[in-house]
């Protein structure tokens, strides 16, 4: 790639990665919580589904987005559509009435996962149909998973402050969704459609165009996805019942996220070094540090090691994410982009809400209430999941896919 053309891709990258920044927005309200609670009293546990709901409401977000846009909605229209949906569902609980019901308030939670699962999929999809080499693109989906946790961590640290006003100040923190519309509306050109580059792809080759599909192999990657992420959320949900100390918890969870930036950072090298193996390296890693970190759960409780196993383990997750989106890219035709990372965010957002149930699921098999005692069940899985990757690794027959899919040997 030249200096030339990774100064466009680069220049490019700004507004996607600013909508990337939007993509985890989940917790910025977690320090709230506890107040939130206290006002809903008849609530009990259930308070938690005001961060869940917001993976369920990107999950039909995710799939309509990728219908509908560079079809039916142009691409700017639908993201800058999104983010005022997202600013204004994500600011509406700053005026909620103390009249008004809990139900009205998850509501008002899932049109925010919408307006989340909406944008952050386009901004995969900007990825996949703007940078061609796959090394490349694997660095810049590693980067945007960087941005992610960077507006994290902007989020829960604003949050945390605001959460000292009044529960209902945390949701103060969904307006920084005015910068990535500030940037977005300028500098986002509006790309060619899946269907145009296609064509504009056949006519440069020579070739006859084909019906461009997500190969069935694809939405493999995407249900292991799902089920490494389930298994994934019980260590880090729990993490404050775990560690005894809810300071250090804080502490370690505040780091998670940094991790999690810098760790996005590293996909692009370590794909570039050994490929369609990065997946079944990241999930092993995964499990058997967070068994490591589970040995040192409840009695044998150990901060250090702890920390240290769950921290470096946490490696595995923050790739495995952008990583699926990578492999996806790598395996679909570009006429299918839009599509495939719609279905993509749907898989990734259900395998996030579906940590709860995974955990007590797994509490009720061993017979207990204590979440401890989910952990290291968990981590196992993950192991077993880290298998089954390099099992379908293995069988991965890159040659056969992006591009080529769909085609005859006599094309």
């Amino acid at each position: 790639m030249t200096s030339e053309v990774k100064q466009k891709v680069g220049k490019a990258m700004v507004p996607i990665m600013a909508i990337y920044a939007l993509g985890a927005s989940q917790g910025g309200i977690n320090a709230g919580l506890a107040t939130m609670g206290a006002s809903f009293p008849d609530v009990g546990a259930n308070i938690a589904y005001v961060v869940s709901i917001v993976a369920l409401g990107m999950i039909p977000g995710g799939l309509l987005t990728g219908i509908l846009t560079g079809k039916v909605i142009k691409y700017r229209t639908s993201i800058v559509t999104a983010i005022i949906l997202y600013l204004i569902s994500g600011c509406f609980p700053i005026f909620f009435n103390d009249s008004w019901s809990f139900a009205t308030l998850l509501v008002s939670r899932f049109i925010f996962g919408f307006a989340v699962g909406w944008c952050y999929p386009l901004a995969q999809a900007l990825v996949f149909k703007t940078v061609d080499d796959e090394n490349q693109r694997a660095t810049w989906l590693g980067a945007g998973w960087a941005f992610v946790n960077i507006g994290s961590a902007i989020m829960e640290f604003a949050g945390g402050y605001l959460a000292i006003i009044s529960w209902k100040m945390c949701f103060c923190v969904y307006l920084l969704g005015i910068v990535p519309l500030l940037v977005v509306i300028p500098l986002l050109k509006e790309p060619k459609t899946d269907e145009a580059q296609v064509a504009e792809r056949a006519a440069a080759h020579g070739e006859r165009q084909v019906k461009a599909k997500i190969p069935p192999i694809a939405f493999v990657y995407m249900i292991f996805l799902t089920l490494t992420t389930g298994f994934a959320m019980p260590t880090i949900l729990y993490c404050s019942f775990i560690v005894p100390d809810s300071a250090f918890a804080g502490i370690l969870l505040s780091v998670m996220t940094f991790v999690g930036a810098v760790s996005g950072m590293t996909l692009g090298p370590v794909y570039k070094a050994i490929g369609k193996w990065t997946l079944p390296v990241s999930v092993l890693e995964l499990g058997i540090l967070y068994c490591v970190a589970a040995f040192f759960v409840g009695p044998n409780w150990s901060a250090v090691p702890y920390a240290a196993a769950f921290l470096i383990g946490h490696w595995g997750f923050a790739v495995v994410i952008p990583g699926t989106a990578d492999m996806i890219t790598n395996l679909t035709p570009i006429g299918a982009a839009t599509r495939a990372m719609g279905w993509n965010t749907v898989f990734h957002q259900l395998g996030c809400f579906i940590g709860t149930p995974v955990a007590t699921t797994i509490l009720m098999l061993v017979g207990s209430q204590n979440p401890m005692d989910c952990v290291m069940p968990a981590s196992i899985c993950l192991v077993v999941m880290g298998v089954l990757y390099c099992i379908l690794a293995a069988s991965t027959k890159m040659e056969k896919y992006g591009e080529n899919y769909g085609k005859s040997s006599a094309d």
